[in-house]
């Protein structure tokens, strides 16, 4: 079991433990020894490692995504932590993959409960047997209950591909009853399909990772294939019908260069995309936020996010300073040089 997370190393530490080879590069001190560059990674993250004085066999013998024990310090430089590696070797424990990958908050059986319910909530005579078709597949329902819904911008985790569709349904059952002239069953349906091509997409037996499958074809282009075989096989699909259900699948990312080849066409694709991107955006903040909240002034915004290109507010603080004694009103908004919430 490991002792020390990315998250939890701070300067001064010492470490004796297992990470994974995110990446690794060779470089040359100004000295001219060699040094090797580790990018090391576990559940909680990832920091970069040095080992100075190397050599080329060093460098040889680590292996992209392998397993490796490192004993060392961690330091600071600008601003940043890395870790001094003094040694390391092969790792020879027994490794627990819940170390290295991060699972959903969620519990798996919970979320397999609600997905059946809301399958059984679909009545149409061919949408539910396309439903049934994927979900009422066994080895399919595995590895879409534990797989992720990307490699690192939202719900990248493991079960957070069923984690996201299951939050993109039930958005969707909400809104067939909000608008009039929504087809509920064909919303929910391609809730419950847009993503499914992410199954082959992606890989995540050690780190979450593009597939062959997600290089060449991607998971839109997947996904249709997997849901157009589908229908096919199901006596008397109705040919508009799964034009309509495939064409919820290759426009919910909305725009042509967001990755989708047509935009949404009909006002199931169109609500469909609103709320997978909007739940994919909540994914990216809560996490950026950590669900901290600041003691006092400082600390009040993240960095600026490499997604969303904005720094993100983490919330309202916990306790406010004092006024001055038999001041009672509240703080004029002109002096926070923003507008008040």
């Amino acid at each position: 079991m490991k002792n020390h997370y990315v998250s939890t190393l701070r300067p001064g530490a010492r470490i004796d433990d297992v990470f994974l080879i995110s990446s690794k590069s060779l470089g040359e001190a100004r000295n001219g020894s060699p040094y090797i560059r580790l990018k090391l990674s576990d559940r909680t993250g990832s920091v970069d490692a040095f080992k100075w004085e190397a050599t080329e066999k060093m460098f040889e013998e680590l292996l992209n995504e392998d397993f490796i024990r490192i004993r060392g310090a961690v330091k600071t430089h600008d601003g940043k932590l890395q870790v001094t590696i003094e040694s390391f070797h092969p790792c020879t424990d027994e490794i627990d993959p819940a170390d290295f990958v991060l699972s959903s908050e969620r519990d798996p059986g919970e979320m397999l409960g609600e997905l059946r319910g809301i399958v059984e909530s679909v009545r149409h005579p061919h949408l539910r047997p396309l439903l049934d078709h994927f979900f009422g597949d066994q080895e399919f329902l595995s590895r879409f209950s534990k797989a992720p819904a990307a490699q690192k911008i939202h719900h990248a985790c493991i079960g957070g591909l069923m984690e996201h569709s299951l939050s993109v349904a039930k958005l969707c059952d909400l809104a067939a009853s909000h608008y009039s002239g929504v087809n509920r069953d064909l919303l929910v349906t391609g809730a419950l399909l847009h993503d499914i091509g992410k199954v082959d997409e992606l890989c995540w037996d050690k780190a979450i990772k593009y597939s062959d499958s997600g290089h060449f074809i991607g998971h839109i282009v997947r996904g249709t294939m997997m849901v157009e075989s589908a229908a096919n096989g199901i006596t008397g699909f109705d040919p508009l019908l799964k034009l309509l259900v495939t064409h919820m699948i290759v426009s919910h990312h909305g725009e042509r260069e967001m990755g989708s080849p047509k935009r949404p066409k009909c006002v199931e694709a169109q609500i469909l995309h609103c709320l997978e991107d909007m739940d994919a955006k909540v994914n990216i903040i809560q996490r950026a936020v950590g669900g901290d909240v600041p003691e006092g002034d400082s600390e009040l915004w993240t960095e600026r996010h490499w997604v969303l290109g904005r720094p993100l507010f983490k919330g309202a603080r916990r306790s406010t300073p004092e006024r001055a004694s038999g001041d009672s009103s509240p703080a004029d908004a002109s002096d926070a040089g923003d507008d008040p919430f």
